[in-house]
Parts: structure tokens; C-alpha cells; sequence
């Protein structure tokens, strides 16, 4: 009998420090019914990532594909739309970047039991946050408030202050591939653009957001983000991120 595929989508540029803890933490996944796959596009990597995790590259569970796009958002949309026009049998496709790990080796069971009983269009989980590899206090956690309008926005103004507090957690998010919706053409902060753009479309899709399961352990010091914020692309992305919110819930 042919399972049905829950797939991890994973960006990759350079990141032979990480990528062997990320895909570990995949593969040891422990009781799940559907079969997992994970998909790397590679983008114009020039590092010895694939030195780094050679016990992992035959594995059938792999795909790798190297990609030229420069930009995180295109890397994304291209993990999501391969996926829905290529890989059969897929029920959720979910996402994992190269620096960040799965938290326990029973997460996915976890959130699988959610798509069995709930049968949702989008699954929002929370994260916690590393910062050079140790585990900090904070957590970004998927509250179910953010359905409703005013704490969300509350959550956005926060971020365009630059509040740490205000992070969503955007990182942890399962699609049906019937979820067509993708990154916006953004630098800095495409998730949390990608994750509002979600919560707005919760009139079209079954949105389940599970309070108590923390997906991943997401790096606060990793590379894209440290430049980003360097090149003032953080801030900016946020506070443009909050008026396009209040642009289009102003539209309804």
C-alpha cells in the first residue's frame, strides 16, 4: 500500500555548520504514519555542506535540487510549488531552514495527529529560540488569538517597534498543497509576511493553531538574519508589514 508524504521543505545556502543537526533531527522522527520526505534546493551553496551530511545522501527519503535564485523568498515558492507538482501523494508540506532543528524526535507525530483529527488547510505551531546554540528562555508561541483581529494587529505593531515579544511564531507552518498562497517578493521577514498572509485567508482555509507544540528550535543567530538587521531591511520590512495589514483588512 502507498502512503501518503508529509514533505519538509529546506533552503539551503551554506550551511555545512548546521544542516547535518537539521536533517538529523528529521529523520529521527519516531511514529509516524505517513512517509517523510525532505527537500533541499540548494542554492548556489560554496561550502562543504554535502561533505557534512554524506550518510544522509542516498537516503530515499532525500531530494536535492540546486537552484539559482539569489533571493530566500524564490527559493521558498520554488520548495512549495516543486512539491505540489511533483512529489505524489503529499498531505502537508512543511518547512525547516538548514540552521534551525526539529525540537524532539515526537514533534511531527504530534502535529500528525492533528491532521488526522482535524484535517485542517494550515497548521501554525510555535518555536523556541536559540542563540549560539543554547536554548533561551523566550519562546514564539502559536497562540490561537491570533485569529482574531486586534491581537493580531497589536502582535504586528510590537514587531514594527522592534519588540522581540512580538514575534509571530512563522516558522512552523503545515500547508495542504491546495494552499496556494506564496511568499511575498520581501528580503527580510518574508515568513512573518507569509504566516499574516495565512491568518488573513482564515475565511478560506481550516486554520489550526496548536498552542502547545513547539516545531522547531529556531537559531536567533543566523546569517541572513544578523545581515538583515545590519542593513536596516529588518525594520523596514516590519513596519511595511504592519501597513499591509491594516491595507488589507481595510479592504473587507
Amino acid at each position: 500500500m502507498i502512503k501518503n508524504n508529509i514533505v519538509i521543505g529546506m533552503p539551503l545556502k551554506n550551511g555545512a555548520k548546521t544542516i547535518k543537526r537539521a536533517i538529523s533531527s528529521i529523520f529521527n522522527q519516531q511514529g509516524l504514519k505517513r512517509d517523510l520526505i525532505l527537500f533541499i534546493a540548494n542554492d548556489n551553496s560554496t561550502d562543504n555542506w554535502k561533505e557534512v551530511i554524506q550518510e544522509y545522501i542516498n537516503d530515499e527519503r532525500l531530494i536535492i535540487k540546486n537552484v539559482n535564485f539569489g533571493k530566500s523568498y524564490k527559493v521558498r515558492n520554488y520548495l512549495n510549488t516543486y512539491i505540489r507538482e511533483n512529489i505524489p501523494n503529499v498531505d502537508y508540506i512543511g518547512r525547516l531552514d538548514a540552521d534551525d532543528y526539529i525540537s524532539d524526535s515526537k514533534i511531527l507525530s504530534k502535529i500528525e495527529k492533528i491532521m488526522d483529527l482535524h484535517n485542517p488547510d494550515i497548521i501554525i505551531s510555535g518555536n523556541k529560540l536559540s542563540v549560539n546554540d543554547k536554548i533561551i528562555d523566550r519562546v514564539n508561541k502559536a497562540d490561537k488569538v491570533l485569529l482574531n483581529y486586534n491581537f493580531l494587529l497589536s502582535k504586528l505593531k510590537q514587531m514594527s517597534k522592534g519588540i522581540a515579544e512580538g514575534e509571530l511564531p512563522s516558522c512552523n507552518t503545515f500547508i495542504k498543497p491546495t494552499v496556494l498562497i506564496n511568499y511575498k517578493e520581501i528580503e527580510s521577514a518574508e515568513d512573518h509576511w507569509f504566516t499574516v498572509d495565512l491568518l488573513l485567508n482564515k475565511d478560506k482555509y481550516k486554520i489550526h493553531i496548536s498552542e502547545n507544540i513547539f516545531y522547531s528550535v529556531y537559531s536567533l543567530s543566523g546569517g541572513l538574519t544578523s545581515q538583515n538587521k545590519q542593513k536596516n531591511k529588518y525594520m523596514q520590512s516590519r513596519k511595511e508589514l504592519l501597513q499591509y495589514f491594516l491595507d488589507k483588512t481595510n479592504e473587507k
